[in-house]
């Protein structure tokens, strides 16, 4: 039934309810270079001439195509009324990460499962609706004129499957919220020997890594001199994600790898390397216990900016040479390759330019949220950070924002209503948390807090935030399983 509805929408063609004029369809080619179906139903579709999503008609639902499934697109698709609007997806992943989490799978405190959340439990109109649907693809260029855009279909190298495919989707609203990359700053081979902590298959790479060195330096005729090399990870950025999966790693070695791992326990040891101070954005006292917490669990800190980075060591700016096993990347994060060639203003830093209300203000029914926007100078606001929680609160905001034009009347496309968009979004921040390992964590909003207890509000704070039941469960039974039994080294 849902790729039988799929195909019904794809060869549909008829105006706009709010659309005015006539003229050639952007959905028509006289010959596909290939299909993504293989039944007989795609070919009638192909014969027909559309390769793609095609204009909502009157009468019909109105269409908000999402892009991207990070915090702030999973949260307006949570929150969108689906009674007024059909949805549909773009992301080249079908889950939400729960990032806070994501540094305690890389050593085994929790499953990887436990972090991920699919889209269809999010938003389930996405499985079920007709016209609602998740395509596995990606954005490629945006026409908002036509109100239209380009995708391309991904398959992540996976070997026998199809070529990429490329169709086209209307919209009648389109919200960007396909965040940012991470930062290399142009550092010569950060991404061909680095790893990134951002999405899952980072976590599994650097577990992975992480585990393949630890049963390599037991190898008997391995010499010291490469022996320290593969049981040497070395972080580079020492922000809440830097500091996090440092304090996790050195709680990983001290409670699980010393004793299962007793031959190399010498040998293994973390470095931390930043260009300033760790966690900038907390006060003082509370950088200076980080700073004692981790001195105390063996990650040597060492303060520095990489000049380069090469297969087995890394060159700092004083000429000082590091040879690692293990090198992670997190430096922060900038706009992506996509963001910056979409033909709309940017803010400072290069992000999306929005409004106070979150649109994009050359182009109609066009909004950004998350960490690919920011404000233009002429609203007089500064550009929010990229957290989690400034995405999520977009999100919300915008959802309530598109039901109330929906309900208004407005949800079409250039659809000319007078509608009270109602307050701007105001950012009220709620705090910093991180955790630095073995039960200790900080805390910063106005009254600053470390040590257990601050690390008790950061679980139970972070366990309240996890989208569904179905994984605060998975997460609670991780923690305790941890707690009773050490970490699982199985290397899968």
């Amino acid at each position: 039934m849902a790729a039988s509805s799929l195909l019904r929408s794809l060869s549909r063609i008829s105006r706009r309810g709010c659309v005015g004029g006539a003229g050639p369809s952007p959905f028509h080619h006289s010959r596909l270079p290939y299909s993504p179906f293989s039944t007989a139903a795609a070919d009638a579709v192909e014969r027909r001439g559309f390769a793609g999503l095609g204009p909502t008609a009157k009468g019909e639902k109105a269409r908000v195509v999402v892009l991207g499934t990070g915090w702030a697109g999973s949260r307006l698709m949570k929150d969108i009324d689906t009674t007024g609007y059909e949805v549909v997806c773009v992301s080249p992943r079908n889950h939400m990460v729960f990032t806070p989490l994501l540094a305690s799978t890389c050593v085994g405190t929790l499953e990887f499962r436990s972090v991920a959340e699919p889209l269809a439990r999010i938003q389930p109109a996405v499985s079920k609706s007709p016209g609602s649907y998740f395509l596995l693809a990606r954005c490629t260029a945006v026409d908002p004129d036509a109100h239209t855009i380009d995708c391309e279909t991904v398959t992540e190298g996976e070997k026998d499957t199809l070529k990429p495919w490329k169709f086209k989707v209307a919209y009648d609203k389109l919200v960007f919220a396909c965040g940012a990359e991470a930062s290399t700053f142009g550092i010569r081979g950060v991404t061909d020997h680095a790893i990134f902590l951002r999405e899952v298959h980072h976590a599994q790479e650097i577990r992975r890594k992480l585990l393949l060195n630890l049963m390599l330096s037991d190898v008997p005729g391995i010499s010291e001199e490469e022996k320290r090399r593969l049981l040497h990870c070395v972080v580079v950025g020492g922000g809440p994600t830097g500091v996090e999966f440092s304090g996790e790693l050195s709680d990983f070695i001290i409670r699980d790898v010393k004793q299962r791992y007793s031959h190399v326990k010498d040998y293994i040891h973390v470095t931390l390397i930043e260009a300033n101070e760790i966690l900038s954005s907390f006060d003082v006292r509370l950088r200076q216990y980080a700073t004692n917490q981790l001195t105390k669990s063996g990650v040597r800190l060492v303060r520095g900016i990489v000049k380069d980075v090469q297969p087995n060591k890394l060159i700092l700016d004083n000429g000082e040479e590091i040879p690692y096993g293990l090198l992670v990347w997190s430096t922060g994060v900038g706009p992506s390759s996509f963001v910056k060639s979409l033909p709309f203003p940017k803010s400072p830093g290069g992000r999306i330019g929005v409004d106070e209300w979150l649109r994009v203000p050359s182009a109609r029914d066009v909004f950004a949220i998350g960490d690919c926007s920011g404000f233009l100078e002429s609203t007089g606001k500064d550009v929010l950070p990229a957290l989690a929680q400034v995405a999520e609160r977009q999100g919300k905001y915008l959802a309530h924002l598109l039901n109330h034009v929906m309900k208004a009347g407005g949800g079409h496309a250039n659809c000319e209503i007078d509608v009270d968009l109602g307050p701007a979004f105001v950012y009220k921040h709620l705090g910093s948390m991180a955790t630095v390992g073995r039960y200790k964590a900080l805390e910063s909003k106005g009254i600053s807090l470390a040590g257990f207890v601050s690390w008790f509000i950061w679980r139970s704070a972070y366990l309240t935030r996890v989208v569904s039941w179905r994984n605060r469960f998975y997460v609670a039974i991780n923690w305790l399983t941890t707690l009773l039994f050490g970490r699982d080294i199985s290397r899968i």
